[in-house]
């Protein structure tokens, strides 16, 4: 489907504005709306977020397209539950359908992506699986627009991989100034790192570039729970104060669940190292810029309650700062901007998700 016609079809049915949170099955829908003004077009932090952004699109007489993979789903599940089906405003919901039963996929879609379709029906939200059919198109906006038109509650389509043409021109990249990539500060931590640390990487290229990258034995992947990372750091400081633990982050994924800041600055572990890798986008789903451009994350950072924070802007000043670590008070947050960009084989890890969990608990 071309996403002209894509978006020309929801116009014409008056579905508008659009939000929601990039997935690589949207990118070239993504890159189509970043690229051209004819929609008003909002990117949120988290899928719960812009169920909000959604609901008050609806208040003001408006019916919003909400996207999200399906295991965005669960983030968008509270505000669903609580306020477009409570107060019974509209939406139509564009979930893509990461792991389709018999389509393989990243180990983390598997449960959402066996129970899209049951959790649907659990919520009474009608759905739609979208077919490669401008006519499917129509018929199905058609039906949309008069059930939301009866009941004034949300209908979801579900979009394949695939199901988007590629559109040409892509989005402008950004913090191309920036003059380093995330491996070349890995390489550095690499021979820093004692034999008892633990390393945890975020989904995406940062907890890749770890698992497969990086020669060390404490070392977690957090495939998907995108915005946990923190949260799983905390937990690991907590269970063994003498551990250093080090949360290699994304901005994405860091917005997501920002609240996480504060909660570390509260119970202040003694033994964690935050590190932000900033690039000001979600680069594996496509480089769709985020809003970090607008946030100063040390001195969020700071002002929840870390005892250090620090702005780095070389891999030199990196290893100059990793040498005397031990001077700093923890937690220590450390905001690293990046250009984009990765080794061209980088794909996903082959273990298992429990051979991954096991390797961290046989450390305690």
């Amino acid at each position: 489907m071309k996403v002209e016609k894509f978006i020309e079809m929801l116009q014409a049915k008056g579905f508008a504005p659009i939000t929601g949170v990039p997935c690589s099955i949207f990118k070239e829908l993504i890159n189509y709306l970043q690229t051209d003004n004819a929609i008003k077009h909002y990117i949120c932090s988290s899928e719960g977020e812009a169920m909000g952004l959604a609901g008050g699109f609806a208040l003001a007489n408006r019916i919003p397209v909400v996207y999200m993979q399906s295991d965005g789903l669960g983030n968008a599940i509270n505000p669903l539950s609580s306020l477009q089906l409570l107060y019974k405003l509209p939406a139509l919901l564009l979930i893509s359908w990461r792991a389709e039963p018999g389509i393989k996929d990243a180990p983390q879609h598997k449960i959402m992506g066996e129970t899209l379709q049951d959790i649907l029906k659990v919520f009474k939200i009608p759905f739609y699986i979208l077919e490669d059919s401008v006519q499917y198109l129509e018929d199905s906006l058609r039906k949309a627009k008069k059930y939301i038109d009866e009941s004034s509650t949300p209908v979801a389509f579900i979009v394949k991989k695939g199901y988007f043409e590629k559109y040409n021109t892509p989005i402008k990249k950004v913090q191309e100034d920036a003059g380093y990539i995330r491996l070349d500060y890995l390489k550095i931590l690499e021979s820093f790192l004692k034999a008892d640390d633990i390393v945890l990487g975020a989904t995406g290229f940062s907890g890749r570039e770890l698992y497969q990258k990086m020669e060390i034995k404490g070392k977690f992947y957090m495939m998907g729970s995108m915005g946990c990372l923190a949260s799983i750091g905390l937990g690991l400081c907590e269970s063994d104060p003498q551990r250093r633990v080090f949360a290699l982050d994304g901005d994405g994924a860091l917005l997501m669940k920002m609240g996480t800041l504060s909660t570390i600055g509260y119970y202040r572990p003694a033994n964690f190292i935050h590190i932000l890798f900033n690039n000001s986008q979600y680069e594996s789903t496509g480089g769709q810029k985020t809003v970090s451009s607008v946030v100063d994350f040390t001195q969020v950072a700071k002002n929840c309650g870390y005892l250090s924070v620090l702005d780095i802007n070389s891999p030199t000043e990196f290893g100059t700062m990793l040498e005397k670590i031990a001077q700093y008070a923890k937690p220590l947050f450390i905001n690293i901007p990046i250009k984009s960009g990765t080794i061209a084989e980088l794909g996903r890890p082959s273990d298992p998700p429990e051979a991954m969990r096991d390797a961290v608990q046989e450390l305690f």
